[in-house]
């Protein structure tokens, strides 16, 4: 009988199925969150710069249409970098029409093609830098979860009592609290293993074990919350597989990384600016670290609430929106946690319906304090 195992046997067919599982998992995410791609909906558009805001909405959309085209293209076509660089560059321009694109899937997919476009020949190249980005990705996502925020909020009330059903009672009575460390520790811990160790394989295994666990706790079958990374998780399971497939060892390191030095400037120093605010959260992979801003919207009347807010809560004796809940409502999408972000959309959201109608709420989980806009 033939043996029909399924093989890598080359570093150029390794980066082949790379970009091919990337490719369909990037066109499956935006498919299932295309209101984020597109002008015509409730959730404000906020560009990169202002003279965008003249870009008419049907350009968005035809932006979008394009983006899937040409990755349904790569996907089944063989491999161009004339095909990558088009790609890349339209997804680009439609990210600076609107800052809710900056999702950190999207930054990884477009840090990774980047990549493929630059060492389009060196496949082995490819496959040690999406190794130093995973890299990245869990010591930074393990460190920003060093706080109190993600222990309440994301270990306490999403995973403890949300998707365990333990009562408040419990965590208290058995010190659960402080056993959510654990989750941090080991992201940066297999972080450094994916670094030093010599079995890199094995560590991902443990990786995918992280993901599945994700995927348990906010999928269907769990909370069914944020639907969105749910394709990011499985794709990153995949990612994990085929990168560390078969061993690989970086020949002449001290070259190749003088040689790749934007990338570490990009992946390892720039989020390290983020704890001071100068780089931005999903840049710098603050992965359910229950840090960051919230913004509220309080309205006059409830007759200006729309069902695309999503669920709508009390504030002061208000009707409120949670811009979150509202991002999810409609675009499946997580709102940008940048305070300059939230300032234009607070100046939208007071023309759309004036400033005396609307009270705009930033909530700081850090220091638990409360500003008017």
């Amino acid at each position: 009988m033939k043996n029909t195992n399924w093989k890598i046997e080359s570093s150029s067919q390794q980066a082949n199925v790379l970009m091919r599982i990337i490719t369909l998992f990037w066109f499956v995410t935006k498919v299932w969150g295309y209101k984020a791609w597109i002008a015509d909906r409730f959730y404000p558009v906020i560009p990169a710069f202002d003279f965008f805001e003249y870009i008419p909405n049907y350009f968005h959309t035809l932006l979008f249409v394009i983006s899937l085209l040409l990755l349904l293209i790569i996907l089944f076509a063989k491999k161009n970098r004339g095909l990558l660089i088009s790609f890349f560059v339209i997804e680009l321009f439609s990210c600076m029409l609107d800052t809710v694109r900056w999702q950190p899937w999207e930054y990884m997919y477009l840090s990774v093609f980047l990549v493929f476009i630059i060492n389009f020949h060196k496949p082995k190249n490819i496959i040690v830098l999406i190794h130093l980005l995973l890299v990245s990705m869990y010591f930074f996502s393990g460190l920003h979860k060093l706080n109190r925020g993600f222990l309440s909020s994301v270990w306490m009330n999403t995973i403890l009592e949300d998707f365990l059903g333990f009562s408040f009672e419990t965590v208290l009575k058995y010190k659960l609290f402080f056993v959510g460390l654990v989750i941090p520790f080991c992201e940066m811990l297999l972080a450094g293993l994916l670094i030093f160790s010599k079995n890199k394989k094995r560590v991902s295994y443990f990786l995918i074990l992280i993901h599945l666990g994700i995927l348990m706790i906010l999928g269907p079958f769990g909370l069914g919350y944020n639907s969105i990374v749910w394709f990011w998780n499985l794709a990153i399971i995949f990612i994990l597989l085929i990168t560390y497939h078969k061993p690989f060892e970086i020949n002449n390191i001290k070259p190749f990384l003088l040689n790749h030095f934007y990338w570490l400037i990009l992946w390892f120093l720039m989020p390290v600016l983020s704890f001071f605010g100068r780089w931005y959260q999903y840049f710098s992979f603050n992965l359910y670290s229950g840090k960051g801003k919230q913004m509220y919207i309080c309205v006059s009347s409830k007759e200006k609430m729309q069902p695309q807010f999503g669920k709508i809560i009390n504030y002061n004796g208000s009707p409120s929106i949670n811009l979150q809940n509202w991002a999810m409502k409609e675009m499946e999408s997580m709102p940008i946690p940048e305070m300059e972000i939230y300032l234009k959309i607070g100046d939208e959201i007071k023309k759309r319906y004036g400033k005396n109608n609307v009270k705009i709420i930033i909530y700081d989980s850090e220091n638990q304090k409360i500003i008017e806009l």
